[in-house]
């Protein structure tokens, strides 16, 4: 469970500890015995229980409390949820969760911690020196050649952003920041391979050109049309889980 947090931190450090915060809860989610009415057990879960609400309420204050975070909506709902969670804890003396309502809260939480480490990685990547050190990282197992004709840059300098050395970037910066956008959340649908010929793909939304062929043409006159083609996947796997609070309508 990620540590508490003392303001100021970085919205890196933010970043991660919410995403560490992510993985947790879908670990706990994905370790779900069968209960057993053996008492003994009983007294074990509910102590179990006890501690995981002490530690995910701990990480979730960490991150809510933040001045960057405090007043925002995705703040907001995962207080909401934190007292929803708390309320199904308290209905149920078994610790059983017969009713899932302690496990609906949970996904609801880990909605709203996608959508906030999906917020704080574009914030990040508005910056072309992040932009370009993440692709180079992320598209590690693609050749150096294929990633700098993704950049329009040289090899030399994506050599250079895989070692995390990225000074000014002064050339294509606005194409930068959206290729890395675009590898964001394409990553989570396919492999660094498939994201690199996701690009020179002819998509039927776009009129049977390839993502690279707008890119080459103009990246900011067609950003909204890459990015809703990208998050197309994504998008589909979101309003698989409805929300019932007004924030998770926006989180993606």
């Amino acid at each position: 469970m990620p540590e508490t947090l003392d303001p100021p931190i970085t919205d890196e450090v933010l970043r991660e500890r919410a995403d560490e915060l992510a993985r947790e809860l879908e670990r706990h989610l994905a370790a779900q015995p069968e209960p057993s009415k053996d008492e003994l057990e009983r007294a074990a879960r509910v102590t179990q229980r006890q501690a995981f609400f002490d530690a995910v309420r701990r990480a979730i204050l960490a991150v809510a409390r933040t001045p960057e975070w405090r007043a925002h909506d995705l703040a907001r709902e995962l207080l909401v949820l934190l007292e929803d969670f708390r309320d199904a804890i308290d209905d149920d003396p078994d610790a059983t969760d017969p009713e899932w309502r302690q496990r609906e809260a949970l996904q609801r939480m880990l909605v709203v911690l996608r959508a906030m480490v999906r917020q704080l990685s574009h914030d990040a990547f508005d910056r072309p020196e992040e932009a370009a050190r993440f692709v180079a990282q992320r598209l590690a197992d693609v050749e150096v050649g294929e990633v700098a004709r993704l950049l329009a840059t040289t090899p030399r300098m994506v050599s250079t952003y895989r070692r995390g050395d990225v000074g000014q970037v002064r050339k294509n910066p606005n194409r930068i920041t959206l290729v890395a956008q675009l590898v964001y959340e394409l990553q989570w649908q396919m492999t660094p391979r498939g994201v690199l010929l996701w690009f020179d793909a002819p998509m039927p939304q776009l009129g049977g050109r390839t993502p690279r062929e707008l890119l080459d043409e103009d990246p900011a006159a067609h950003r909204r049309a890459l990015m809703a083609l990208a998050r197309g996947g994504r998008a589909q796997l979101d309003a698989a889980e409805p929300a019932a609070h007004g924030a998770l309508d926006r989180a993606a």
